[in-house]
């Protein structure tokens, strides 16, 4: 059962704390109504379809904290989560939108030198290092790179206050999931060159 919110790693603990006193008086039942309302949130975004549930769940969960913190006064806590789970899928449909349309573009764009069959073969190497990267950092790092040269930093500051975290704290992250997912890539194509000697 929670007790604190050290997995959610955007939000606070006062936030967290407020959340399970909006769900029960009682600490303990708090927690419980607390596991019960993110399965149900799980299950909600696993029904639709989307990538990552747990994720989703809980940065719906997160958000609710959020907001209580702010002072919001939230009558009925199980309509608003999914009221916010809503929003919440939807803009991680958007997301995956755009970075299936940045693919298909890129399977479009002629590059110099490269074969439209070693173009497509890159291209799989990249979707299958990016599906090995754990949700949250498959999600961050698409968010932040997504637009590529048209990404101003006031988007990515923006990014960083929606999810809570600080401006380097960003910027850390996602250079550390692109570092994997550069080194994931750059062992997948070598594989690949070898097996095509």
């Amino acid at each position: 059962m929670p007790s604190n919110p050290s997995r959610h790693s955007t939000v606070s603990k006062p936030g967290f704390d407020r959340l399970l006193e909006r769900l029960a008086a009682d600490r303990e039942a708090a927690a419980l109504e607390y596991e019960m309302l993110r399965c149900r949130l799980v299950d909600f975004f696993d029904g639709r379809g989307a990538e990552s549930p747990e994720a989703l769940a809980d940065e719906t969960l997160d958000r609710m904290a959020s907001k209580l913190e702010e002072g919001e006064v939230i009558e009925h806590a199980r309509a608003y989560a999914y009221g916010v789970a809503k929003r919440v899928f939807l803009e991680a449909e958007r997301r995956r939108g755009r970075a299936e349309a940045a693919l298909r573009e890129l399977r479009r764009a002629p590059i110099v030198g490269q074969t439209a069959v070693a173009l497509e073969a890159s291209i799989a190497c990249l979707q299958r290092c990016l599906q090995e990267l754990p949700a949250e950092s498959r999600s961050l790092i698409v968010s932040y790179y997504e637009g590529a040269g048209e990404v101003h930093l006031k988007d990515r500051k923006l990014l960083a206050q929606r999810l809570g975290l600080p401006y380097t704290t960003l910027k850390t992250r996602a250079h550390r999931s692109r570092a994997r997912l550069e080194e994931c890539l750059r062992a997948r194509l070598a594989a690949q060159d070898l097996g095509n000697q």
